[in-house]
């Protein structure tokens, strides 16, 4: 096989989320992945590495690691220490049960 016939991630998620066990686990982390899109797009627009950022809002590199696998979502604490120590904003809208970003 080519790899120009290789499905696209997006595809291959798409085929996943069929599955509901999948679907569910893949929706209830989408907040912590958005976040560790951020974190990692920061990063790199900055050039620092994680233990830099860490540094720079008060944690141990390890923690910067953890947030950016986007396994878990951060707490709101975290979030206003990054922030904070960043510029980064980050504007959520929590309803039904769910935390998403509105801008």
């Amino acid at each position: 096989m080519k790899l120009t016939e290789l499905p696209t991630l997006g595809e291959v998620i798409d085929r996943q989320r069929e599955d509901p066990e999948f679907r569910e686990a893949w929706d209830r982390s989408a907040f912590a992945r958005e976040v560790a899109n951020r974190i990692i797009r920061y990063r790199a627009e900055h050039g620092i590495t994680q233990t830099q950022l860490a540094r720079a809002v008060g944690m141990q590199q390890p923690v910067i690691a953890r947030i950016e696998r986007g396994e878990r979502p951060p707490s709101l604490s975290t979030l206003a220490r990054i922030t904070g120590g960043t510029g980064i904003q980050l504007h959520l809208d929590v309803t039904d049960g769910a935390v998403e970003f509105t801008a």
